[in-house]
């Protein structure tokens, strides 16, 4: 009996041994049949119409998904700019998440981080790599479809055992950020469901969808001001280094439903042709897979351009990466629009104008505003759009279906090129890091102590690190093409896998000519043109031509260094150079400590040059100052007689009902810099007494229209309709007749022309796009430094401009003195980018200053503060809020 026993359990042990264990994947699929399906968990399917899924939703339901499956791990990146959860999954088979470290580790490798792969590390990078492939949505909260179909397309990677599916787990990692802007999808979402059923269903966010810079989101990937472009970074740039990049965007719903890569000419040169050539590769699978499922008006070669850094994804061509973009056409959210259908043969029916006050939703353009959308225009058939829209319905559920498509495709894609891309990013990695170890650059040189402003330099060297780039310190005295420089001074070699973006980051840019015929006029740019950061922020850079001696010895950075600032002397009066923004932020960080201010202007070595006088505050907190914000300070017994005392100044930011980004964008400035504020809207304007709460009101860039009326559609909610008016601009009047300053930077200075008698006079106003045309150049400025607004300043640097005013003076009435604060060179108008018609700016003013004795009011025609890129002009801002609370501007 006990052999036979144990010939019984012998059997069933072969009999369990030989029998076929389910695959990994078969088991999580087990593990995940009871997770819910988008559907089930939210109510509805994705994409219904008027239905949306708001972001702390999303989030749970992600979770739920992570906490199911083996195959998804839910990561919290950090904190978005309204504290919510910024969130990235990570997809890919069982096996891979087991190991992610080690397959971080081999895609770091690909990208030469810690130096160049052997040819083993190089060979097991390419056997058993993985594509890392990394998709961010909802840049843009209007735009909202992505953060919807994320939904379905993760459900089904977790849950799916087919044979696409498999392969994509087992051949990619995915990476993706389900909105790039979480406190923009919550604002969209509830501002639709508070008007859903209403007349004001397809009525535009009377604020910004970002809560500072709205659309200009995906315009922050160089400087990296915001929360959500700095954690971005990190997966990019710093932790993972995923080889494809793909962002997911809406258009406008007039032509095409999708636009998918390659994008159109001009090129870039700093790129490398196979970043290119992969762009054109995964888009078209993109646009394969749409062709393969129906799908019409897929369209490519079209609108977007290959040369610029700003749309988001794109910025990843200069880090070696592929960078892709699709653009769906949009819907009024989650509403539907219909378009009249066009008829092949038939001229299209003119194109009606948007009802007065509506249609400008920022992020995917208006979408019907009552009645059916006019025909598409574009209906011819054609190698980049072989099969046009002629127009119909379209609906939420369209756009999830589209980017679910090519997502999918794109994963697919990637996993059946899995090798050929990794083979392509090494060579294209090898070959920049050759190119910079043989010359022409061979590194770029900052020298923080030759700048007029030395902490710039620091800025400088900080956003480039934020984007990755390496950066070395030179222990010793040293000499590079024939010109020594002192030890401290920064290195960029060029030999790092980066080196593109920090060449392109840093050279002046000079955009391509695109002529259809050799006959036929240049094209304009589709956006901005110029991007030199050394430019932006005022600070001098040098390109090495030649190697570097072996003798220069240099030690990479690992944190940022300090400039050493410090307090000397001994007394209760304390004195230091006043330059840059940070000088500016140190001074509302003495007045909040209740110190006395004052400054002083006067001549150094043929130089103007700029002190501040400080008193009423310890040695102590004097020195602990100097030394966080660099700068050299002395304690003196006394101070001159003639200085022009400053209080600190009490200032109100205009924001209108329509969404101003250049107003989002100076509140983000005013704040970083330290500078309080009131938020002013409409009501707070037009009731009146101004002067007894503001020294400064500031308009940021708004057509006056925008100012002056506002919206007034019948779709605009009551609440949020109008402008100023009238009423508003007679308390404007007294605010300056009782002495306060009014900043008026860009198109808002047409308002101030046109309601008071300034002797200024705008020349861009009435010019066509043929005579004059600048969609974002970086142009050279002279200051006059001597002037309260250009104290600090130097009498050469560069400024910001697009599209905006330039003056000149005409005749005005002897109480009224206007002073040009700065003003473009007679010669050499542009630094970098590109401008139409530079010969009408050549000697006019950029900035005027207007003194009504006793209020004043100053224009700006370029934008001081852009984007909070152009650090170089911040101080042109800064001095006109210190100004209006001067003796000067009180009577004193």
């Amino acid at each position: 009996m006990k052999q036979l026993h144990r010939a019984i359990t012998i059997l069933v042990l072969i009999a369990v041994l030989m029998s076929p264990l389910p695959s990994i994947h078969s088991r999580a699929a087990t593990v995940t049949d009871q997770l819910q399906t988008p559907e089930q968990f939210f109510g509805f399917r994705m994409g219904t119409d008027k239905k949306l899924a708001r972001w702390d939703k999303i989030v749970e339901y992600f979770k739920l998904v992570a906490g199911a499956s083996d195959r998804v791990r839910f990561r919290e990146l950090g904190k978005s700019t309204n504290n919510n959860p910024f969130v990235m999954l990570e997809i890919s088979s069982p096996e891979t998440l087991k190991n992610l470290d080690h397959f971080k580790q081999l895609e770091r490798k690909l990208y030469f981080q810690g130096g160049a792969p052997t040819e083993a590390e190089r060979d097991e990078i390419f056997r058993s790599g993985k594509a890392v492939v990394f998709v961010t949505c909802n840049v843009h909260a209007t735009e909202i479809g992505s953060s919807q179909m994320v939904a379905e397309l993760v459900h089904r990677l977790a849950t799916e055992n087919s044979t696409i599916v498999r392969k994509i787990l087992d051949n990619t990692i995915f990476l993706l950020v389900p909105s790039l802007n979480p406190d923009g999808q919550i604002i969209v979402t509830d501002w639709y469901n508070k008007n859903l059923g209403t007349e004001f269903e397809n009525s535009s966010l009377p604020w910004l969808y970002h809560p500072y810079v709205g659309h200009d989101n995906n315009r922050d990937m160089y400087m990296f001001t915001q929360k959500e472009s700095q954690l971005t970074a990190q997966v990019l740039w710093h932790e993972w280094f995923p080889s494809v990049w793909l962002d997911e965007h809406q258009m406008g719903n007039g032509g095409a439903r999708i636009f998918v890569m390659p994008a159109t000419d001009p090129i870039n040169p700093n790129v490398h042709p196979l970043i290119y050539r992969m762009n054109g590769i995964f888009g078209q699978a993109q646009g394969a897979a749409l062709e393969a499922e129906g799908k019409e008006g897929i369209i490519y070669n079209s609108t977007y351009t290959n040369f610029w850094q700003g749309a988001h994804a794109w910025s990843g061509w200069w880090h070696n990466q592929v960078g892709l973009l699709t653009e769906v056409a949009s819907v009024n959210i989650a509403t539907p629009t219909e378009q009249t259908r066009a008829i092949p043969g038939r001229p299209p029916e003119p194109t009606a104008a948007p009802a007065e006050g509506e249609g400008r939703r920022g992020g995917g353009g208006p979408g019907n505003q009552g009645g059916p959308l006019p025909a598409p225009r574009d209906i011819t058939s054609r190698t980049e759009y072989p099969r046009p829209w002629l127009g119909g319905r379209w609906t939420l559920r369209d756009i999830v279906d589209y980017e679910l498509i090519a997502t999918m495709a794109l994963l697919e894609t990637a996993a059946d090129q899995r090798e050929q891309l990794l083979r392509h990013i090494y060579t294209v990695n090898k070959v920049t890091i050759e190119a910079g170890a043989k010359g022409d650059p061979s590194a770029i040189i900052i020298n923080a102590k030759a700048q007029h402003d030395p902490r710039a330099a620091l800025r400088l060297i900080d956003r480039l690190q934020v984007g990755g780039v390496e950066v070395s310190r030179a222990e010793a005295e040293f000499e590079a093409d024939g010109k020594k420089y002192p030890a401290g001074a920064f290195v960029i070699p060029m030999n790092q896998v980066f080196a593109r973006y920090a060449k392109d980051m840093l050279e002046k840019q000079t955009y391509p000519e695109v002529r259809r015929s050799p006959t036929s006029p240049p094209e304009p740019p589709y956006d901005v043109t110029a991007w030199s950061l050394g430019m932006l922020l005022g600070v001098e850079t040098v390109f090495v031509r030649r190697p570097l001696p072996p003798s220069v010895r240099l030690t990479k950075l690992t944190e940022m260094p300090k400039l050493g600032g410090a307090l000397s002397g001994s007394g209760n009066t304390f004195v230091f150079d006043y330059k840059g923004g940070d000088s500016a932020r140190a001074l509302n960080r003495l007045f909040k400590d209740g110190a006395q201010i004052a400054f002083e202007s006067r001549r150094s070595g043929g130089q103007a040059a700029s002190q501040v006088y400080v008193s009423g505050v310890s040695q102590q907190k004097m020195e602990a100052l100097a030394r966080e914000f660099d700068f050299s300070a002395r304690a003196l017994d006394s101070k001159p007689s003639s200085l022009v005392s400053v209080r600190a100044p009490r200032i109100g930011l205009f924001q209108s009902w329509t969404a101003s980004m250049d107003e989002g964008w100076t509140r983000w400035v005013l704040e970083n810099f330290e500078f309080p504020y009131k938020t002013l809207h409409n009501a707070e304007i037009k009731a009146g007494k101004l002067r007894e709460k503001f020294d400064a009101i500031i308009f940021a860039d708004q057509s006056a229209r925008d100012i002056l009326d506002g919206n007034s559609g019948n779709r605009t909610r009551p609440e949020y309709r109008g402008g100023i008016g009238d009423d508003g601009m007679e308390a404007l009047r007294a605010f300056i007749r009782e002495g306060g300053t009014v900043v008026a930077m860009g198109n808002s200075g047409d308002l101030m022309i046109e309601k008071f008698p300034l002797p200024v006079r705008n020349l861009k106003r009435g010019l066509t796009r043929d005579q004059h045309f600048a969609p974002g150049s970086i142009l050279k400025i002279e200051v006059d430094p001597t002037h309260p607004i250009g104290f600090g300043m130097p009498a050469s640097t560069y400024g910001f401009y697009n599209n905006s005013p330039f003056y000149s003076l005409i005749e005005g009435f002897d109480s009224h003195r206007a002073s040009v604060v700065a003003r473009y060179p007679n010669t050499g108008v542009l630094a970098s980018g590109w401008l139409k018609g530079d010969e009408l700016m050549a000697g006019r003013a950029a900035v005027v200053a207007i003194d009504l004795k006793p209020g004043r009011i100053i224009l700006f025609g370029l934008r001081p503060q852009h984007r909070a890129q152009t650090h170089a002009t911040f101080p042109l801002l800064f001095n006109s809020l210190f100004w209006s609370g001067s003796q000067a501007a009180n009577g004193g």
